[in-house]
């Protein structure tokens, strides 16, 4: 896999708020740049291995894109993974969850590029990280507005 971004942000809540909110990928467009609407594709709950999203995306040259993401791990309070069918970019977004005391957590959210192709890491790979650097800086500052706030 192709690291994409990654952003670590401090974020003054427990750490099973923070992964509630996180997890329920409903709430990934009220927090993340690019993503215009998320909605739930299946009746499994959130943070649950299997569940489903429907996400649309604005995406650089070619505007908006539809993807299905499906939950691929998660370890409550802890870690938790996406995995989108987005070709050819092939994403996987991953989200680490630390506590750092009762009341504060970190949060380290990754985006990586499941395309082991050649051509996707000439092509494809670097317009992301471009693209995923400026957005995962926002979005991790916005998360931690929507936690604290």
């Amino acid at each position: 896999m192709h690291l994409l971004a990654e952003q670590t942000v401090a974020i003054q809540c427990p750490v099973s708020k923070a992964y509630d909110y996180a997890t329920n990928m409903e709430h990934f467009g009220d927090w993340f740049p690019g993503v215009l609407s998320i909605r739930s594709a299946n009746e499994q709950a959130h943070a649950e291995v299997g569940k489903a999203y429907l996400e649309t995306v604005q995406v650089p040259v070619s505007g908006k894109r539809d993807i299905r993401l499906l939950v691929k791990e998660a370890r409550a309070n802890a870690f938790f993974a996406t995995e989108g069918h987005f070709k050819p970019l092939l994403p996987r977004m991953e989200m680490v969850f630390e506590p750092t005391g009762a009341e504060s957590c970190r949060v380290t959210w990754r985006m990586f590029s499941r395309n082991r192709s050649l051509l996707a890491r000439l092509t494809v790979v670097p317009l992301a990280r471009r693209v995923l650097a400026r957005r995962s800086v926002q979005g991790v500052a916005a998360l931690r507005r929507k936690l604290e706030g």
